[in-house]
């Protein structure tokens, strides 16, 4: 036998093979793309499907961005007024705080960071106006600015803050599962018949818990789903895993 010529069969042979499932690989990898673009079309014409039947309606808009997120550690920033009421020495009217121009002047005449918030009119409420504080344009759903409005004014506040740890930078980012995702198991296995949606909304949640004050705290991105009859929803944006809150009182 000749080796010299067989060696040579086989690495044109092998290299042959290579090609071929480079090859494979390649059109794969388009082929999931486009089986992607699909399946988004799909899941949302099943959700619709899902809807009508069970006579479920909706009323938010459902956000069609699904953004490459990160898991957040965050910390409790120490304060001796976190935490506690402050009542204001002058009440300042409660539509104001729906102004960003004005946060900021707000902030340094009585409540401070007030600009690193933003209004939650699904857990707002009769008398309590409620802010969640903002990594960038995300609402942390359980840092709260708490705004105790009597007559048309705020009279005092509740306040809690975090600092987000610098290693959470170094964490990988993922592609968020899509609303649309996140609605149809939620209607496929939670949401009862005639179920209203009022609100759909990116940000982060965790489980934070007193005992845990000044620790690092992990923060997962989470879409909150809240319906018309109070129930809070949460799905956590990587896994799907879903949380239900405490009905919340319904505003009037």
């Amino acid at each position: 036998m000749d080796w010299s010529r067989a060696k040579s069969i086989f690495i044109l042979s092998f290299l042959a093979l290579n090609l071929l499932l480079g090859y494979e690989l390649w059109i794969g990898k388009w082929n999931v793309i486009g089986d992607s673009k699909q399946t988004s079309a799909d899941i949302a014409q099943e959700l619709d499907r899902i809807m009508i039947s069970r006579g479920i309606k909706m009323t938010a808009v459902v956000p069609k961005e699904t953004p490459k997120m990160r898991e957040i550690t965050v910390k409790w920033v120490d304060d001796e007024n976190y935490g506690k009421k402050i009542n204001l020495a002058e009440p300042i009217r409660y539509n104001l705080f729906l102004s960003k121009g004005s946060l900021k002047d707000l902030g340094n005449r009585a409540i401070p960071k007030i600009e690193s918030y933003a209004y939650d009119r699904v857990t707002s409420k009769d008398g309590l106006f409620m802010m969640n504080q903002l990594v960038g344009e995300y609402p942390l759903f359980d840092v709260n600015l708490e705004l105790f409005v009597t007559n048309g004014v705020v009279t005092g506040y509740r306040q809690s803050y975090v600092e987000v740890d610098s290693g959470s930078e170094g964490k990988e980012e993922k592609k968020v599962i899509s609303a649309h995702t996140v609605l149809r198991t939620l209607a496929e296995k939670y949401l009862q018949n005639g179920a209203v949606v009022t609100d759909i909304r990116l940000g982060y949640h965790g489980q934070f818990f007193e005992t845990e004050q000044w620790s690092a705290l992990p923060t997962f991105p989470t879409w909150r789903v809240a319906l018309e009859n109070g129930d809070i929803y949460y799905v956590q944006g990587f896994r799907g895993d879903v949380e239900t809150a405490a009905r919340t009182t319904k505003k009037p």
